[in-house]
């Protein structure tokens, strides 16, 4: 039903989908897949080439030693991005489940969970990674000239979690529905 709406049910409160959504159940499956991941695969791509970027400026204008530092807290960043990614595919899977039974209420609640949890998770996260990150240095053996400098980088890096998280939650479902009372652009 590519190009109309797929339900209206104005006693639920449920709205129409845009005109660009479709409906994956119809049509080629791996046409679907592959449409759909996609973006999941040029963000993946796009995150790597930033670390490679990040790894040859810091490498060649920083000194070898800045290398380590952002190298050797590679397991814990990429530790980090896991549990926000793993996090916003559950709550991608809550919601297409609502939003296959055209349960528009449930869409929206889950949708405000989600939310609401990524900027808790953000704060605590943001807190503990601050406060934390010498010792998850030590318990990874990071050598000793260059821990200062890689628990620098880290509690930059988890300055800046809370955009990370929302960013990784939105990106689940916003762009894609139109959710009564949730702005989303793409």
């Amino acid at each position: 039903m590519e190009g109309s709406a797929v339900w209206r049910t104005e006693k639920r409160g449920m709205h129409m989908l845009r005109q660009r959504d479709k409906d994956m159940t119809q049509g080629s499956v791996s046409g679907h897949l592959l449409r759909f991941a996609a973006p999941y695969l040029f963000g993946n791509i796009f995150q790597q080439l930033y670390n490679t970027v990040d790894s040859v400026v810091v490498g060649n204008y920083v000194g070898k030693e800045a290398l380590a530092a952002v190298g050797g807290v590679g397991p814990i960043i990429n530790t980090l991005i896991g549990f926000f990614t793993g996090f916003a595919a559950g709550a991608g899977v809550v919601i297409s489940r609502h939003y296959g039974a055209h349960d528009q209420e449930k869409v929206h609640t889950t949708v405000q969970t989600t939310m609401a949890m990524s900027l808790i998770l953000s704060v605590v996260m943001t807190v503990a990674g601050l406060l934390l990150s010498p010792a998850l240095l030590r318990l990874l053996r990071t050598p000793a000239e260059v821990e200062v400098m890689a628990a620098e980088y880290l509690q930059i890096y988890f300055a800046g979690v809370t955009g990370l998280l929302i960013y990784t939650s939105a990106r689940g479902f916003c762009g894609r529905w139109e959710i009564p009372g949730v702005r989303c652009t793409s």
